[in-house]
């Protein structure tokens, strides 16, 4: 009489190959991390000034154009206990924006407000509108939208390759992991 040997049960590998998966969550979250958390801002070189959009802005573009000659406009630049007069632009309509650069680069923080004044030579000059930006790119004030032109922070170059790399990583240790299990 032949014996007939019970079939041997195949038996679950060992999990040393999760151990692979410490260095590439470490990846991930990096990867993740600095391409979330990076310094809000940017460095602003130049001043657009435009109309305000919508009905204002058009009611105020119609009175300006009803008159006979364009104003001549400048910008006063606020900045934590200074103030700054940036050149006159003569007998320019505002039209699609005016832009004035800046005498030095600054970081976004420091830019308060701009206000813009209508430059007489005779009378004093009259004031048209006061915008407070406090940190933001664009803002509209009561007939004129400021739009700020410079360079915004960006992420660093090598977080996002790197997290994606950490991710395909992460789901081949676990898809290894699971193959490993079944067969």
């Amino acid at each position: 009489m032949t014996q007939v040997l019970p079939r041997q049960i195949p038996r679950a590998r060992p999990y040393w190959r999760l151990l692979l998966l410490v260095p590439s969550l470490a990846t991930l979250a990096i990867g993740l991390w600095y391409y979330t958390h990076y310094e809000q801002g940017g460095i602003i070189s130049a001043v657009k000034l435009s109309t305000k959009g919508g009905l204002v802005g058009q009611a105020a573009e119609a009175v300006s154009n009803v008159s006979l000659s364009s104003p001549d406009l400048y910008l006063k630049v606020f900045y934590p206990g200074k103030e700054e007069k940036l050149p006159v632009k003569k007998d320019t309509p505002v039209g699609n924006g005016l832009t004035w650069d800046l005498p030095t680069k600054m970081p976004l923080s420091t830019l308060k407000r701009v206000e813009i004044w209508d430059y007489h030579r005779i009378t004093s000059d009259k004031a048209l509108d006061r915008v407070t930006l406090d940190g933001n790119w664009s803002a509209e004030g009561q007939r004129f939208q400021v739009e700020l032109i410079g360079e915004k922070f960006q992420p660093r170059t090598w977080a996002l390759p790197t997290a994606a790399v950490g991710g395909a990583l992460t789901l081949l240790c676990i898809l290894r992991f699971i193959w490993d299990q079944v067969i």
